[in-house]
């Protein structure tokens, strides 16, 4: 969807506290259309809210929040797989566990050596301490930027500037997750007029190892 379409359909939903924001990095759906996978998930719009008042500072909230929500997921399931996975190298990898299974069952003695091989070869090659670590950063950059709008240091045009620089940054999306964070941030922000996106519960199991590229879940307005 190019950025004028998104552009127009963001002004056209200002009225409504609760609509989403169409400030998605990384695929978040344009307004009032419910679809995860129909904006470009390298591409930023600007906040939805264009009315007077704190509409647009709600919008940024909205994007803030969520983005922070997801980064934050992200950092901890693959800092947790990184430990997991050392754990795993220095226990199959140690002498003293191979001697103790020596004069046992002597067919263990390769296959934890082969486990050991496996995992640091997993953790090295998808780089999941590095990649951890970036999630923490860019977290980092929402959390400050939520920060200078709620005091006034930013205003409307440069906090989208830092939106659309920070979308430049993202890395492609996982879907689920991020309408996970998004209903999260609704919350937060609107309480019980909050919306909220239905995913279907295996895709909730899913959402950190699964992009979900083009699925569509429903919006509706929150259970409460």
């Amino acid at each position: 969807m190019e950025e004028a379409a998104r552009r127009g359909q963001a002004e056209a939903s200002a009225t409504a506290a609760t609509t989403p924001p169409s400030t998605a990095t990384r695929a978040e759906p344009v307004s009032g259309q419910g679809d995860p996978g129909c904006a470009d998930p390298t591409s930023v719009a600007p906040p939805a809210a264009t009315g007077a008042g704190t509409d647009w500072v709600d919008a940024v909230r909205v994007e803030c929040l969520m983005n922070a929500r997801y980064h934050a997921a992200r950092e901890a399931f693959l800092d947790s797989v990184h430990r997991w996975l050392m754990f795993g190298v220095i226990i199959f990898g140690a002498a003293a566990v191979i001697d103790f299974v020596a004069d046992g069952v002597k067919v263990l003695k390769p296959v934890f050596g082969a486990a050991a091989a496996i995992m640091g070869a997993l953790d090295l090659t998808f780089d999941l301490s590095n990649r951890a670590r970036t999630h923490a950063l860019m977290k980092r950059r929402y959390f400050e930027l939520l920060a200078d709008v709620a005091v006034g240091r930013k205003k409307r045009a440069e906090t989208e500037s830092c939106l659309h620089k920070y979308a430049a940054d993202e890395e492609p999306a996982f879907h689920a997750l991020i309408c996970v964070s998004w209903n999260a941030a609704q919350e937060m922000v609107y309480g019980d007029e909050a919306q909220e996106y239905c995913i279907p519960r295996w895709d909730l199991y899913r959402k950190n190892v699964c992009r979900f590229e083009g699925r569509k879940y429903s919006l509706q307005r929150r259970a409460v």
